[in-house]
Order: structure tokens, then sequence, then C-alpha cells
């Protein structure tokens, strides 16, 4: 699992960036969320777009077998999206005794997002913990604040030790 650290599969950004636009009151526009989802696409896993400035890397970001990647990462991560904002309630109640000092009301957009991400992808989407976590906690250090990181960690950490996961 060492190999996976620190690394980001496109479809769980998308889904995160979906998630933000859904409690941004977009969850039943998803012809919109999709279209801010195809203009953020060459966002790098830093959460950094290309500089744009070579020919080399103009090429890439038209090349056309990388945009049927982008488009099927796209697709994958609305479509996981959608599950977890379904659930959203379910994450949110398995993970109140360990945020009594951050609601879900007073949690930033993306952290409460990526938490319900993170739960969802070790409870109903097939992930391992540890990879769920990881890649939840990867995904807050690149789109939220700095103490995010730890904040999702330990959350989702407490969430799964105290086998309030729900079904795997």
């Amino acid at each position: 699992m060492s190999g996976r650290k620190g690394r980001v599969r496109a479809e769980r950004r998308f889904a995160l960036q979906a998630l933000y636009q859904f409690d941004s009151g977009l969850a039943g526009e998803l012809d919109a969320v999709r279209e801010a989802l195809e203009s953020a696409a060459e966002i790098d896993e830093f959460g950094e777009s290309p500089d744009t400035s070579s020919a080399e890397v103009r090429m890439a970001v038209r090349d056309p077998d990388a945009a049927i990647v982008r488009a099927k990462n796209i697709e994958d991560g609305l479509g996981f999206a959608a599950l977890v904002w379904e659930h959203r309630n379910d994450a949110d109640a398995a993970m109140k005794p360990y945020t009594a000092e951050w609601p879900v009301h007073r949690q930033p957009v993306i952290d409460r997002n990526a938490l319900r991400l993170g739960w969802y992808a070790f409870t109903h989407g097939g992930d391992p913990i540890a990879v769920a976590i990881d890649e939840t906690v990867e995904l807050v250090k690149t789109f939220s604040t700095e103490k995010s990181g730890a904040f999702v960690n330990a959350v989702l950490d407490r969430v799964a030790k105290a086998g309030a996961a729900g079904p795997h």
C-alpha cells in the first residue's frame, strides 16, 4: 500500500469537486455540475492548472485519447459523488460522535464532503479502510485548509475503529 500513499484517483478528485457543487445547491443540476467538472478537467493531482506555455503541454491537453480518459473519469466521479450524496445523512450520523466541536454545519464544505466521500468509500465503495482514508486525506490536503488533513484523518480513523463504518 505504500506505493499508493499520496496518490488520488482522478475520479475521486472529480467526485469531491462534484460533491462541493452538490452542497452548494446544484445537487439537481447534473449537467451544470458536469460542465463545471469538464472546465476543471485539466487541474492536476496537486490542484494546479497545467502551464500551457510549451507546445508539448498544449498538445497533451488536446490529446483525444487523454480527453476520452478525462471524460470517463468525470463520469465515474460524478456517479460516485451521486452515491455519496444519497448516503450523506448516514455518513454525517456516523461521524457525529467524533465531530462534536465541529458539527456538519460548521465544517468547511470541502472537509464535510471529503468526510462523506471517505466514509462511503470504505463502507459502500469497496475500498480498504486505509486506502479510503489515505486518498481522502490527500484530497483535503490539496483542496482545503492546512489543518484539514489531520481533522479528516482523525475523524475517519475513529469512525472506522469504532465500527461505526456501517456495512462493508
